[in-house]
């Protein structure tokens, strides 16, 4: 259980970290970059860079002086996110303050706003889309028809379960790069940054409408709680993103496995990633290459918190803790001793939310027990809740784990 004797953090970020991030690319160098990566789609020499989809969101500092700090697959190393420090909001970093703001989590809209004024929404204009992609686009189409009925014993229309599924297989077979690198154009786009690069022009409308059914497919896809294995090559800049205590997110489409074993096509790169994952979708069954790999699929958005790092060779481990920040405009604390449970009653529509709107991102921040909701609350995430008029805090009354069950959420109210 956290504790709330935890003292909040009086330090600064080291003078290493800040002229890291002082020199770190900025939003006009990776929306170039994810412009040539689109446009060279399949030359791997230009495959985008780990760095230029990572967005740095803050640090624990110390983190490996906590007792905790290895504990990347348990909630109690979320308490530590009470000494975390912002970037946002730290005096040294202000010559770059605009990099460092938080972008919060409107991925669906953003794609709806962005679908407007182009093909109508169908299964028509996404089988059009598709095989502009990928003159092979038949093997997705195949498969889609063997997986479509999944949405539709879920209540889903005929007409949106085949372009959800088709969706889905068509990112997993062999386009995920290209879809991965849209999203992030897309989310740091909006930022305006350079106004070379705020016309949608450069854009694939294509891509833009797969992107739109696969998120709005993925909702309907359980989470899969529990460790999965990424493989990823880093570079010498690349690492330094992924040290002991640094919070980031990714803004793009990224695939992880179950076990890590079947990857046999990823092996060779340098680093493993170890991940805890909160949000995944496991979509192994609609996925062409299912028999091969059992894909859990994280969003755009998703953050993480660094928790170790072991240097071997060939190959260093990192180990990633996926966390919910409350990084987007309607947010959730649901408090519940339950809540990790795999048949927990909510747990489906939490699922649902978190990707359901097109039109309003829902974003969940669960935790066990009143001591971790509290600690979070007193956190620099947490003071930005309390900001928020769409902020709400759900919580049952009566939690097992706690010292006076039947007080447990009158205390946290």
């Amino acid at each position: 259980m956290a504790s709330s004797k935890l003292k909040k953090s009086s330090n600064t970020i080291s003078e290493e970290n800040q002229k890291r991030l002082l020199s770190r690319y900025d939003n006009n160098d990776a929306l170039k970059h994810a412009q040539l990566a689109m446009d060279s789609f399949g030359d791997k020499k230009k495959k985008l860079r780990q760095r230029m989809y990572v967005q740095p969101i803050g640090q624990i500092s110390n983190f490996e002086e906590l007792k905790h700090f290895k504990s990347y697959n348990n909630e109690i190393v979320e308490q530590y996110l009470e000494q975390a420090l912002l970037y946002e909001n730290e005096a040294s970093l202000r010559e770059k303050r605009d990099e460092y703001a938080i972008i919060e989590d409107d991925f669906g809209p953003l794609l709806e706003k962005k679908l407007k004024d182009g093909a109508p929404l169908s299964f028509k204009n996404l089988r059009k889309a598709c095989q502009q992609l990928d003159e092979n686009s038949d093997v997705h189409y195949q498969k889609s028809n063997q997986t479509y009925g999944y949405f539709v014993e879920r209540g889903i229309s005929e007409e949106n379960a085949r372009s959800y599924a088709m969706a889905i297989a068509f990112y997993s077979g062999g386009y995920s790069a290209l879809v991965s690198t849209s999203a992030n154009y897309v989310v740091r786009m909006e930022r305006k940054v350079a106004e070379m690069y705020t016309d949608d022009e450069k854009l694939n409308s294509h891509a833009v409408m797969l992107m739109h059914y696969l998120i709005k497919g993925l909702s309907h896809i359980d989470f899969y709680w529990g460790v999965v294995t990424r493989y990823v090559d880093l570079d010498e800049d690349d690492q330094k993103d992924y040290k002991p205590g640094e919070i980031l997110t990714w803004l793009q489409f990224s695939s992880a496995d179950k076990g890590g074993q079947d990857m046999i096509h990823f092996k060779e790169r340098n680093t493993i990633f170890k991940i805890a994952s909160l949000t995944g979708r496991a979509i192994q069954y609609f996925s062409n290459c299912g028999d091969q790999e059992d894909e859990v699929l994280f969003l755009p958005h998703s953050c993480f918190l660094v928790c170790q790092v072991i240097e071997s060779k060939p190959q260093r481990q990192i180990f990633l803790r996926q966390i919910e920040l409350g990084l987007s405009k309607y947010v959730i604390l649901w408090v519940d001793d339950n809540i990790f449970d795999e048949d927990w009653g909510n747990k489906r529509l939490m699922e649902r939310a978190t990707t359901q709107g097109a039109r309003a991102n829902v974003h969940f921040i669960p935790k066990s027990n009143t001591d971790s909701a509290l600690s979070f609350l007193r956190s620099e995430f947490g003071q930005r809740m309390k900001e928020k008029e769409s902020f709400r805090i759900v919580t049952d009354m009566k939690r097992t784990n706690e010292n006076d069950p039947s007080t447990a959420g009158a205390r946290l109210l």
